[in-house]
């Protein structure tokens, strides 16, 4: 699975606006599936999530533009960012419009916002969905839409991204939600 979704970063980044001054958030951060390509680019990653592991392997990594942050995100963040990225974080958070809110609020004026996650699924993606902490079977690309604009974002865009070749013999798509921070 993570071979596959090595693809993702790429595909990713190439539809951003990036520079070597700006300073961005990579939700559920992991091992550094989007920090370590999106540190190429930047001046600075806050790498967030809530696993010491995974971001201890990060660490290791010894990429110095990206500090990692231990963390749950509802406990506040400590700066203003140019963008937000996330792959496949989103649907382990319980209050979606919550913490696109906090993302809106982090984000500078007209800041970028691009989440990789799952169109909605039967369940099967997961499997033990409780144990794996899921809070949502992926999204409708249309409710989503109408919580990224609630929470204040706008010119929010759905791409399917990638198709996920799962070991239960299952395709699943994920998408790519763009938007922009008003301001």
């Amino acid at each position: 699975m993570s071979q596959q979704l090595a693809v993702v970063a790429e595909r990713l980044l190439s539809r951003l606006t990036l520079n070597s001054d700006q300073h961005w958030l990579d939700f559920g951060a992991g091992t550094g599936l989007l920090s370590l390509p999106l540190a190429q680019q930047v001046a600075q990653v806050t790498a967030l999530d809530t696993s010491a592991a995974m971001l201890a392997v990060l660490a290791e990594k010894g990429q110095t533009n990206i500090q990692t942050l231990q963390q749950d995100v509802f406990a506040g963040l400590p700066a203003v960012y140019a963008g937000v990225v996330s792959c496949m974080a989103l649907h382990h958070v319980e209050d979606t419009l919550g913490l696109l809110r906090i993302f809106h609020q982090h984000l500078q004026p007209a800041g970028q916002l691009a989440l990789v996650d799952l169109y909605a699924e039967d369940g099967s993606f997961h499997g033990d969905n409780e144990g794996k902490g899921v809070k949502h079977l992926g999204f409708e690309p249309a409710e989503l839409q109408a919580l990224a604009e609630q929470a204040g974002f706008q010119a929010v865009t759905f791409t399917e991204i990638l198709h996920l070749q799962h070991r239960n013999g299952r395709d699943y798509p994920l998408f790519l939600m763009q938007a922009r921070a008003s301001g």
